[in-house]
């Protein structure tokens, strides 16, 4: 039997860097790995150039899906990744490959000040100031990441901020005005919200469960949530053998799930 094909998204600022652990934890497996996790290679991350739309985002993530030789068994995205994912299945194969969103970003961008507030230039530029300053990366990484500041993956994780192209445009595309565009399209085509688990940091201090009781009613849907205690919103990165064991064990339930639970 061939090994299971997880494809990864990663969220706003993702680099292949924040991967390495997990990659180096299942290569240490010895053949006891239960998935080989390849990544989305998006237009506008980690140094590639921005796309003009975010049309063209999504019909690059979508290709990602369904344009591969051996097309994934299961697709893992976190953050704003997760509503990319989401929306990415209007454009691919029927039924869906299977979602595992990990701490997504989803309807609670229509109403998050942040969001409105990195809609205006000067406050993107102070933000890439910001992320550009050892002294706020000192406290950001204290505050997100379970590993030393001497860690050598702290300068990967940084640059991949300042190596997104798409970073600010993702704040510009991704308005409460798409979202419920967004919102009518799904509905439209509810086969396109079965298969979907969530996976949740209990620690998490970027984004909490709130966002998915936000978007739960709007949507019609009860998805599937497991919350890990200990976690926060790296543990791809910070505890790569338990994120491993986790999202293996997520893949195995997505087996025998029928549609998802309608509350419409």
């Amino acid at each position: 039997m061939s090994q299971r094909i997880l494809l990864f998204v990663g969220g706003n600022g993702h680099c292949s860097a924040r991967l390495h652990p997990a990659w180096d934890t299942l290569h240490a497996m010895e053949g006891g790995a239960s998935f080989t996790l390849q990544e989305a290679a998006l237009p506008g991350f980690d140094g590639r150039p921005a796309p003009p739309s975010l049309d063209a985002l999504l019909d690059a993530l979508a290709a990602e899906v369904s344009g591969r030789r051996a097309p994934p068994d299961g697709v893992c995205a976190t953050g704003i990744g997760a509503l990319l994912a989401l929306a990415a299945r209007l454009r691919g194969p029927e039924p869906p490959v299977p979602l595992l969103m990990q701490a997504p970003v989803l309807w609670g961008l229509a109403t998050r000040w942040m969001p409105r507030a990195m809609r205006l230039p000067p406050v993107r530029a102070l933000a890439g100031w910001l992320f550009a300053r050892a002294r706020f990366q000192r406290r950001f990484w204290a505050r997100q990441v379970a590993l030393s500041w001497d860690d050598p993956l702290r300068a990967a994780f940084f640059e991949g901020y300042a190596r997104c192209a798409a970073f600010a445009l993702l704040f510009d595309w991704i308005t409460p005005a798409w979202l419920r565009r967004l919102e009518a399209d799904l509905r439209a085509r509810p086969g396109a919200l079965d298969g979907v688990r969530v996976l949740w940091g209990g620690r998490d201090p970027v984004v909490g469960v709130e966002e998915l009781r936000l978007t739960e009613p709007v949507l019609g849907v009860r998805w599937p949530l497991r919350i890990v205690p200990g976690w926060g919103h790296y543990p791809m990165l910070d505890r790569p053998r338990e994120w491993v064991d986790t999202v293996s064990a997520e893949m195995d339930a997505f087996a025998p799930e029928g549609p998802a639970d309608r509350r419409r």
